[in-house]
């Protein structure tokens, strides 16, 4: 199991770029989530949905063991800013949500990097995550595949994917001219 992790750890450094604490973490949470939902790592797991509760570097880890992807609609972000994700598998309706049991104490463990490699490389993911059951109720147009709704905004006259658009007083309207927009066109 520990050359398992070290493999998969080295994957998601190299795609994050290098390992640093949230990859060593992450690494272990994405494989643990994977054991408990009964998938293999280093298979695709195409009824595989992750739901991420940070944009930090533990999002790349679980990206980079799970396959999961932003592109492929397997992979959710709810950022929350905790060290969560909700794996859950799209053919039984089984979701498990795990967080970092460290969270509990916030005087974390002072450790270089190539000792808590080893730590989680020797520990058990029952030993370093919380796990719980949960419920995921998932709007069809949330799952991956190809659109299943398509409409063009009455503003922008923009395309507008997957049921994202809201419709005021019989008008088509897209986020960002229903709401205020993160850009501003200068």
């Amino acid at each position: 199991m520990a050359d398992l992790y070290k493999e998969q750890l080295e994957k998601a450094g190299k795609f994050h770029g290098d390992i640093c604490g949230g990859i060593i973490s992450g690494t272990k949470l994405a494989m643990y989530g994977l054991e408990q939902l009964g998938m293999d790592v280093n298979k695709k797991n195409k009824n595989l949905m992750v739901f991420l509760e940070i944009d930090r570097c533990m999002s790349d880890a679980v990206q980079a063991v799970t396959g999961c992807s932003l592109g492929r609609r397997s992979l959710k972000l709810n950022n929350y800013g905790k060290f969560a994700a909700t794996f859950y598998d799209i053919s039984t309706g089984k979701a498990i949500r795990i967080s970092d049991k460290e969270d509990d104490n916030f005087n974390p463990i002072e450790e270089t990097t190539e000792e808590k490699i080893e730590r989680y490389a020797n520990t058990l993911g029952k030993d370093l995550f919380k796990i719980q059951e949960v419920e995921v109720d998932i709007d069809e147009n949330e799952l991956p595949g190809k659109p299943r709704d398509k409409a063009i905004c009455s503003v922008c006259n923009e395309r507008i994917m997957d049921g994202k658009q809201e419709i005021i007083e019989g008008k088509i309207l897209c986020k960002s001219c229903l709401d205020k927009p993160y850009y501003k066109i200068i």
